[in-house]
């Protein structure tokens, strides 16, 4: 395993960390460039944070600044939230520093070693604990290692999964209705979920099929874009990120956004005084139950999915690439593709600079 520490720099992208991960096999690597960093995961960043001290309690992009919006929920105020998957830490340290008890379950401690060492994360590790495990199999099963407060339950569970793929392993009915009755505050407690998918074109059917699951479990569901649908300058041929709130009671009225005061469009600030206003209309029938598949046993990592969910998961996959590809410039991308070839499989040696 090898440790790069601020040794490179190729056009103002540096490698800051980089190492083989333990559990995914792929490397987990913290990149910069003038403006940011970033962690990720092989090929797909996972995490980022601003540089600018100022800056850095900002969401870097949309979805993260989205998901920060569990912190809004009112009637109750959450005192207790899991987050499941941890990236840079973004949405669990703002959380954290609202003083809400996060607990985070993350598969790969390269990760964890990643945002306590590199990014804000590291100045908030506290209310709440970190644990390193497999989140789909703690959820169904969590036995020895669950954290000290595993045992009482969670005013909101947080997902956000997607490392390149979503996490089709929670999604099913069943896995829901035991998520909800084992871990969930009774009536209150939320569910957030975070995925990748597409809301229109032929493989929207992802979207309208998580909506409607989760409406087959929960009396109320709710689905935000991390950007105004109705915008004209957004991009229809690639997916999103979607956050599904779902509840026994009415979500969407407990949210209390903060005001507009001014920020630019492209701040969190703005999305966090917006967000609710950006329900993609393509997916509110299946939040009401009209529509959609709802999926079952078998349908993610249980068994074989059938052909249009394996296709829809591969056309986002596919679409990855281009989705994050101004996170660096192409030159970052080649340093990328040689961590990559280097460290998967753990093959990394000593210090080097890349050239």
């Amino acid at each position: 395993m090898l440790l790069i520490a601020l040794l490179s720099s190729v056009s103002g992208v540096s490698v800051v960390w980089s190492e083989a991960g333990t559990a995914v096999g792929q490397p987990v690597s913290v990149l910069q460039t003038d403006s940011h960093r970033l962690l990720l995961i092989g090929r797909v960043v996972v995490g980022a944070e601003y540089r600018m001290e100022w800056a850095r309690d900002q969401a870097v992009f949309s979805g993260m600044a989205l998901m920060q919006s569990v912190g809004f929920l009112t009637e109750p105020v959450p005192r207790r939230v899991l987050a499941l998957g941890l990236g840079s830490g973004t949405a669990p340290a703002f959380l954290r520093a609202r003083g809400i008890a996060t607990d985070v379950v993350e598969i790969e401690p390269k990760v964890i070693a990643a945002a306590e060492a590199h990014f804000l994360f590291g100045e908030h590790r506290a209310p709440g604990s970190t644990l390193c495990a497999d989140a789909v199999a703690y959820m169904r099963n969590a036995t020895g290692g669950a954290p000290a407060s595993a045992s009482l339950l969670y005013d909101a569970i947080l997902s956000d999964l997607f490392d390149g793929d979503n996490p089709m392993g929670l999604l099913d009915a069943d896995q829901l209705r035991a998520l909800k009755a084992g871990w969930l505050q009774p009536e209150t407690g939320v569910l957030a979920l975070n995925i990748v998918a597409f809301r229109t074109g032929p493989h929207a059917r992802l979207a309208r099929a998580v909506a409607a699951t989760l409406r087959s479990v929960f009396r109320h569901v709710v689905v935000y874009a991390d950007h105004d649908p109705r915008a004209a300058d957004g991009d229809s041929s690639l997916p999103g990120n979607l956050l599904f709130l779902a509840s026994d009671t009415a979500v969407a009225k407990r949210l209390a956004t903060p005001p507009d005061e001014g920020d630019p469009p492209e701040s969190s600030f703005y999305l966090h005084a917006h967000f609710k206003g950006w329900a993609p209309p393509e997916l509110a029938a299946a939040a009401d139950g009209e529509e959609g598949d709802v999926l079952a046993a078998g349908s993610g990592g249980g068994g074989e999915p059938p052909a249009w969910l394996r296709e829809a998961a591969a056309a986002v996959r596919a679409a990855v690439p281009e989705m994050q590809r101004d996170a660096l410039p192409a030159e970052g991308w080649q340093v990328v593709e040689r961590l990559v070839a280097e460290r998967s499989g753990g093959t990394a040696t000593a210090k080097e600079e890349l050239r």
